[in-house]
């Protein structure tokens, strides 16, 4: 028969199961581990139980507790399964099942086929796990401070509560708290309307189950598997993306950081350092607010959720069928560069068309037509129409 535990702290909001026990373990002055072997459990690492805690471990914590088993579950990567990631069990074959379903900037089926042994959503492999925090958050709480289950992914940028950066620290997982008495702690950094934007979308997904695009109500499974979409697409080589390479080329300088945060060899998101994976985010952030606003199109067949609202407002002094707004008109425009970049692909004649046309102007300027032979080339377009003077 089990004890039940007289004292224990509610969990917090968005709060991970280590977080929790670490709490209640401070009310009693002794470890974590400490508090599972209470419960007939040995623990080996707290990142393991963040993931997926031994079977009957959450079974055990509601007895003492009284909380439900579903709540407690929430509090672990294995139990927001299948809306963050389909399975916790790392597969081979996971990676393309779970990039390949949706498409944004670059147009289905572009990407190739990926097989990444071990591979699971979200989750980072064990050299580069880190340990992130909102310094606002530590500072205040009061120790032992609670930390979210979003900080040990990296799925946020920014705190959803204060809309500061989330730092790295160096200390133990959970012991963030080190912030208060360190002078050099670091100061909270306020993030821009795109970050906060992304980053309030995805705390919505975990605590809510749905988020709000500018034309559909999205299941969290939908957001998640956007997002983690758009940052394969962003770190995909260019000579895989075509003529849609312009668009992830366009939403990296716009960033203002290396393209494809400066990796030399394809790597997935999970398995990049902190920085190029905080480059990405941001990337991420970038490419969404510029699809909302309307000045970048996305090639893929999930654009469309992105896409600002229709403008209604018809002008009086113009016939209904005369109104169109500039996002179709890109939009057709960007349709007929992609069926002219296709065709050139394959027809000399339509290649050397193409050439005389995107050179037309300046055949005179010798960088003019070496940059427009480089694009050919990263296109694929053969070079046989590049040498035309």
């Amino acid at each position: 028969m089990s004890t039940r535990w007289p004292v224990h702290p509610a969990p917090a909001p968005g709060e991970a199961l280590t977080s929790w026990l670490r709490r209640i373990a401070d009310r009693y002055g002794i470890t974590v581990e400490d508090l599972a072997f209470d419960t007939g459990f040995i623990l080996a690492r707290h990142e393991d139980l963040d993931i997926a805690p031994p079977a009957g471990f959450i079974d055990q914590l509601a007895s003492r507790t009284g909380l439900k088993v579903d709540r407690i579950h929430t509090m672990t990567i294995s139990g927001n399964t299948p809306w963050l990631l389909d399975q916790i069990e790392p597969g081979a074959e996971a990676y393309t099942t779970y990039t390949r379903q949706l498409a944004v900037l670059l147009p289905r089926g572009r990407r190739r086929d990926r097989t990444v042994e071990d591979w699971r959503a979200w989750v980072p492999t064990v050299a580069g796990w880190r340990h992130r925090a909102c310094p606002r958050c530590t500072m205040e709480s009061t120790p032992p401070c609670p930390y979210q289950l979003a900080w040990l992914v990296p799925l946020m940028l920014s705190c959803p509560v204060h809309y500061c950066r989330i730092e790295l620290h160096d200390g133990p997982l959970g012991y963030h708290d080190f912030w208060h008495t360190s002078p050099g702690g670091p100061e909270p950094r306020p993030v821009g309307e795109a970050i906060r934007s992304m980053d309030q979308r995805t705390w919505r997904a975990l605590t809510t189950g749905a988020v709000e695009l500018p034309r559909h109500r999205v299941h969290a499974g939908t957001w998640f598997r956007l997002l983690r979409t758009l940052l394969d697409e962003l770190g995909t080589p260019l000579v895989e993306c075509g003529a849609a390479g312009r668009l992830t080329r366009e939403v990296w300088q716009r960033t203002g950081h290396r393209f494809r945060a400066g990796q030399s060899v394809w790597r997935p998101y999970e398995e990049l350092t902190p920085d190029k994976q905080r480059d990405t985010l941001e990337a991420a952030a970038t490419a969404m607010s510029a699809m909302e606003s309307g000045t970048l199109i996305g090639r893929g067949d999930g654009a469309g959720l992105f896409l600002p609202e229709t403008d209604v407002s018809i002008d009086p002094g113009r016939p209904r069928q005369e109104v169109a707004t500039s996002v179709v008109l890109w939009q057709k425009a960007m349709d007929s560069l992609h069926a002219v970049v296709e065709e050139a692909r394959h027809d000399p004649d339509s290649a050397r068309r193409f050439f005389d046309l995107m050179t037309a102007y300046r055949r005179d300027d010798d960088k003019v037509l070496q940059r427009v032979r480089n694009d050919f080339t990263e296109l694929g377009i053969p070079s046989t129409s590049c040498h035309i003077r």
